[in-house]
C-alpha cells in the first residue's frame, strides 16, 4: 500500500463553501478513481503551533503504486487540481509505502 499525503495552507479569503466544496471533492474521488483503498480529510488541531500555516491534511491510501499512478494523470485528479488552485497557497505532498 502507499500513502499519498498532502498537507494544505488554504488562502487567508477562502470561503467555508469553497472548503466544503473541496472536502467533498476529496472524499469523494475515492468512488471515481479504482485502486483508492480510502480517503481522509482533517484540520489541524495541534497545540504545538509547528504546523508552518497548513490548516488542513488529506490523507490517501493506495493499493500499490500503479494505482496511485493512475490517479495522478486520471481526469478527475485534474478536475480536482483545478478545484483547490485558485484556494490554496502552499501545498506539501508526501508518498510513502507502508510496510
Amino acid at each position: 500500500m502507499i500513502r499519498h499525503i498532502l498537507l494544505l495552507k488554504f488562502t487567508s479569503d477562502i470561503k467555508e463553501q469553497q472548503l466544503a466544496a473541496i472536502k467533498e471533492a476529496f472524499i469523494s474521488i475515492q468512488h471515481q478513481i479504482k485502486g483508492i483503498f480510502s480517503v481522509e480529510w482533517g484540520n489541524n488541531i495541534s497545540s504545538e503551533n509547528k504546523n508552518k500555516g497548513f490548516t488542513h491534511a488529506v490523507t490517501m491510501t493506495f493499493y500499490d503504486h500503479k494505482t496511485l499512478s493512475n490517479y495522478l494523470s486520471h481526469p478527475a485528479h485534474d478536475k480536482l487540481k483545478e478545484l483547490i488552485m485558485d484556494s490554496i497557497e502552499d501545498i506539501v505532498v508526501f508518498d510513502y509505502e507502508v510496510a
